[in-house]
């Protein structure tokens, strides 16, 4: 199912602009996978002096993170989300966050030396398109993270009970990364695969690419 961008928008300013750290502070289950997505992440990042864009940024808990390990003051983010965004220059004030579109970055061609996006594939209409844009912004060798859920039958069922709990969530997956098929994506768009690898529970998958 497409969105046009007024619909995407409405799904996301749905979920409220502190969700996420409300869930990792009251629910249990939220703690235990957004402390596994922090870690598993941060293990994969290479400290840089450059540029970086957290593309999908919400309200910057992730983003604030990032930072820890790459201790970089030069940060960019970008969500669709306008209250998330107002959230993630109040917890970052140097940082450089704005509203905007992950498949129509509005930044030069070769300027970041490395770019995250974290689970946003799953949520846009042409994640070729995004990949396409980060490749185009990225400078030679530079690197970029890439998170989603795989879509095994564990994911399915959890996603089915969480949908249920919050029907906030429920039109929000529109993209679905079974099996190999998110490598083979960022492989035709043009980078070299660095790292991939799989974890809780096979529910994550977590790839490493570079721009050559």
């Amino acid at each position: 199912m497409l969105h046009d961008r007024d619909g995407l928008i409405k799904i996301h300013e749905d979920v409220p602009a502190d969700h996420y750290d409300r869930g990792i502070k009251s629910n249990l289950f939220q703690k235990f996978w957004h402390w596994r997505r922090f870690t598993e992440v941060l293990k994969v990042i290479e400290p840089i002096d450059g540029v970086l864009l957290d593309i999908g940024c919400h309200s910057g808990t992730f983003t604030q993170k990032i930072l820890s390990k790459i201790k970089s003051e030069k940060i960019y983010g970008v969500d669709i989300s306008p209250s998330a965004i107002k959230l993630a220059k109040k917890r970052i004030p140097y940082g450089l966050f704005q509203v905007g579109d992950a498949e129509s970055l509005s930044f030069r061609s070769n300027f970041f030396d490395a770019v995250f996006c974290l689970e946003v594939l799953e949520h846009v209409d042409n994640p070729g398109q995004v990949l396409v844009e980060i490749k185009r912004v990225l400078k030679k060798n530079g690197y970029v993270v890439v998170l989603v859920p795989s879509d095994n039958r564990l994911f399915k069922i959890i996603w089915f009970l969480w949908t249920y709990r919050y029907p906030v969530w429920r039109h929000a997956h529109v993209q679905s990364f079974a099996k190999g098929s998110l490598e083979g994506l960022i492989k035709r768009s043009g980078f070299n695969l660095e790292k991939i690898k799989t974890f809780s529970m096979g529910m994550l998958k977590l790839v490493v690419a570079r721009k050559v």
